[in-house]
């Protein structure tokens, strides 16, 4: 599937861009930000571009080969003010978070995001992370299943769930999406939208407690202010209400310390012709927050 970067137009406005800024992209992915942005800065400007997944790096690193002005960097965002202080970059004009997963990633079977193939539970964005799905289905204790499924995924059943995939585990590790989809649908009630509804819930938890994606945000968020230069933008692209709960309130924090100003009270979202050409733009939320001069 081709790479289509949510919400573009707004995160290029968002940003005030111009030629000769250095702009950080915190999440790679599939490279559409990265190389809209590079453009806008121009050859006097910088793009940094962060990932922890090797494959994204790759994919991105091949879409980019016209680029010369974007530097990649393989790492997780939350070790952002320290791998941009081992390349002597003390700060920036701007940096982009567009989190969740990418389109690429949930498209590899072998990646094992998606319900809608059969394939691994893996769900790691980072290879080298030790903690897989799989590991997290068949070995945690059925209130801690629970409690992600609940905190993560925001499922009401996530009870019943968690007893059933104990049930099922206990008589054969639960190894594929398959075979996790094929318990959630029997554990749920409700119309099939509404149980299918409740499958991309119960993958959207796991996936965040196996990458750990809500416990870094704030402190990277606050890394990347810091490192702002004053009139300098952050533009954080949500796709669910934990993700931009986060935001909210980080952003918040920090306009309450003097450090930001919020550029919009209310998230962006997409227009509809973007709802309909991007089906992942429905659901995703734009934030901006400027440095003060101060």
């Amino acid at each position: 599937m081709e790479h289509i970067p949510v919400l573009l137009t707004e995160v290029l406005a968002g940003l005030n861009l111009r030629s000769g800024l250095t702009v950080v992209d915190c999440t790679l992915g599939g490279g559409g930000h990265a190389a809209a942005i590079a453009r806008s800065v121009g050859a006097r400007g910088r793009v940094i571009a962060f990932d922890q997944d090797p494959c994204a790096r790759e994919y991105a690193r091949q879409a980019l080969t016209q680029n010369t002005n974007i530097e990649l960097i393989q790492e997780n965002f939350c070790s952002l003010a320290g791998a941009l202080a081992a390349r002597q970059i003390n700060s920036a004009d701007g940096f982009l978070f567009d989190l969740g997963v990418s389109s690429f990633q949930l498209d590899d079977p072998a990646r094992g995001f998606s319900w809608r193939q059969d394939c691994a539970l893996d769900m790691r964005m980072d290879p080298a992370n030790p903690l897989t799905a799989a590991e997290i289905v068949n070995q945690y204790s059925q209130t801690a299943l629970a409690d992600i499924i609940y905190q993560y995924g925001e499922e009401r059943q996530a009870r019943r769930v968690a007893r059933n995939i104990c049930l099922a585990r206990a008589k054969t590790q639960i190894t594929s999406s398959g075979q996790l989809k094929a318990i959630i649908l029997r554990s749920v009630s409700g119309s099939y939208a509404a149980r299918t509804a409740a499958i991309s819930r119960v993958f959207q938890a796991l996936r965040i407690a196996v990458n750990q994606e809500l416990a870094i945000l704030d402190a990277a968020l606050s890394a990347a202010a810091g490192l702002l230069r004053p009139g300098g933008r952050i533009a954080v692209i949500s796709f669910h209400s934990l993700e931009d709960r986060i935001v909210k309130n980080t952003f918040r924090r920090l306009k309450t310390q003097g450090v930001l100003e919020l550029v919009a009270k209310k998230p962006l979202t997409a227009g509809a012709a973007e709802r309909e050409n991007n089906p992942r733009a429905r659901s995703a939320k734009l934030r901006l927050g400027a440095k003060n001069a101060g």
